[in-house]
């Protein structure tokens, strides 16, 4: 194995080159929207992803999907990725929960 001199392996115990700095106190209001961009965030990572989301995010991937189906807006090209991602969504749900699916 090569070593780098230059690569440095950084762990948050790693205290060394950061400023001792105090937390701040964060309002409801920020923890609230700090929350939701992460929500977000988890949502577009999972696009493509969906067998290694999270429950949560999976149920949000499937509303956004939904809802677009349903609007009266969307063009033919969008309803088409929306309905496969719809699909994946689905998939992968079914696949975890190992739910049975009969006619």
């Amino acid at each position: 194995m090569k070593h780098n001199a230059h690569l440095q392996l950084v762990t948050r115990d790693d205290t060394s080159d950061s400023p001792t700095t105090k937390p701040v106190a964060r309002t409801a209001a920020q923890r609230q929207r700090a929350y939701r961009l992460r929500r977000k965030r988890a949502v577009i990572d999972a696009i493509g992803e969906e067998a290694c989301a999270s429950r949560i995010t999976l149920l949000a991937l499937l509303g956004d999907g939904l809802a677009a189906l349903e609007a009266s807006d969307t063009s033919t090209r969008g309803i088409e990725s929306k309905r496969h991602s719809v699909r994946r969504v689905l998939q992968a749900i079914v696949t975890r929960y190992a739910i049975v699916l009969t006619d």
